[in-house]
């Protein structure tokens, strides 16, 4: 009895196939590479969208505890803003680990506390700040995000920002006044949010030049 002779490498007898497989979804969004190295003295800018509207005061309050639980993995959230389908954040953190596990933290406690299903759009976008100017202008970004997308001259600083709980809030909006020569009305707190002081070099001395 003769026996059969398979080629386990031919084209017809499975194995990989042309146009086999789960198709790869070309998106614009931020790639799966690996992250920048993370260290203790440079501080992050960290910011990812939604599909669904997040400013309001109950995603306020969802957020403070979002904060509140990555805290406990040793990130520390130094700056916020909340956006209407995005967030930003100036964020330390010690380690690409601290940074993994604080950040799974907070996505997942945020995302289930909004309780409708898949919200957050692809993963977060990082950006590793190097340089004293890099950190001022990201830093004024995310304090102040609302008012650079907007027209006019005048508009309001409200609670979904965190220049408003900082001891020096109010020195920083008075010179954004000044020299954008915009008309700010602030709102009322109704939130009070624990945020960790500044530790690297690059934010304390980046505050002190923005106050």
């Amino acid at each position: 009895m003769s026996q059969l002779k398979m080629s386990l490498n031919g084209r017809n007898h499975g194995g990989l196939r042309e146009g086999s497989g789960r198709r790869r979804i070309r998106s614009k969004g931020v790639a799966h590479r690996g992250r920048e190295s993370v260290k203790g003295h440079k501080p992050l800018h960290i910011n990812f969208k939604f599909r669904t509207n997040i400013r309001n005061k109950a995603c306020l309050k969802i957020l403070k505890r979002a904060i509140a639980n990555s805290r406990s993995y040793g990130l520390k959230i130094i700056h916020f803003s909340m956006q209407s389908n995005h967030l930003h954040f100036i964020i330390e953190a010690e380690s690409n680990e601290i940074l993994t596990k604080g950040m799974r933290s907070l996505t997942i406690t945020f995302a289930k506390g909004l309780n409708k299903g898949k919200v957050q759009i692809e993963r977060y976008h990082l950006h590793v700040l190097k340089s004293l100017r890099e950190t001022k202008n990201a830093v004024h970004y995310v304090l102040f995000n609302k008012q650079k997308h907007e027209k006019g001259t005048y508009s309001r600083i409200d609670e979904y920002t965190s220049v408003l709980y900082l001891k020096n809030g109010l020195d920083l909006i008075k010179n954004f006044v000044k020299k954008k020569r915009v008309t700010l009305k602030i709102e009322r707190i109704e939130n009070h949010f624990h945020l960790d002081p500044a530790k690297s070099w690059l934010l304390i001395n980046c505050f002190e030049s923005l106050a």
